[in-house]
């Protein structure tokens, strides 16, 4: 069995076998019983994140009409309603923010 480490900012700190199995940790991922990466002896990862991956489309991938992720509207293309968050949040509670 691959020796794996937790990666913390004192150090790196071996996982027991049992855990290893228990748990099916693999380098690149958060241990889930202290939220530390998993990471191999010389602290890597296993994987490899491009710098410019997101989960955000760029703006030039957006459709028509849609807006920025974080803008806090949402347009519904089944009814054309287009809500703000805190229309939304206040729809679900049945209240109305003045």
């Amino acid at each position: 069995m691959k020796e794996l480490f937790l990666k913390t900012d004192q150090g790196l700190f071996p996982i027991d076998d049992k855990l290893i199995e228990k748990y099916n940790l693999t380098e690149g991922k958060i241990a889930p019983f202290s939220r530390f990466w998993v990471v191999d002896k010389n602290g890597n990862m296993g994987i490899d994140i491009p710098e410019d991956d997101t989960s955000s489309p760029r703006v030039d991938e957006m459709p028509e009409g849609e807006g920025m992720e974080d803008d806090e509207i949402e347009e519904f293309s089944e009814t054309g309603a287009i809500l703000s968050q805190s229309e939304i949040i206040d729809f679900s509670r049945g209240t109305d923010s003045e």
